[in-house]
């Protein structure tokens, strides 16, 4: 998945929240960045982005308690 502002946007919030909804992202992309959340390919894309995204955070996070930092 390619590194765009918004992609680092997501990965931010899911990092920074302990958990935040798909629903709250959503809500939050609306706002800051006007997108069409109500339009359904843009929801479901991003639903899907938001998905890779929490998975990569938590791969993050698995890799760092690994290696005891």
């Amino acid at each position: 998945m390619k590194e765009t502002r918004i992609v680092r946007y997501i990965k931010s919030l899911i990092r920074n929240h302990r958990y935040m909804t798909t629903e709250d992202i959503m809500l939050l992309l609306e706002k800051y960045y006007n997108l069409p959340i109500s339009t359904p390919s843009v929801y479901y894309k991003y639903k899907a982005v938001i998905r890779k995204c929490r998975q990569a955070v938590y791969r993050e996070r698995r890799r760092k308690r690994r290696n005891g930092v």
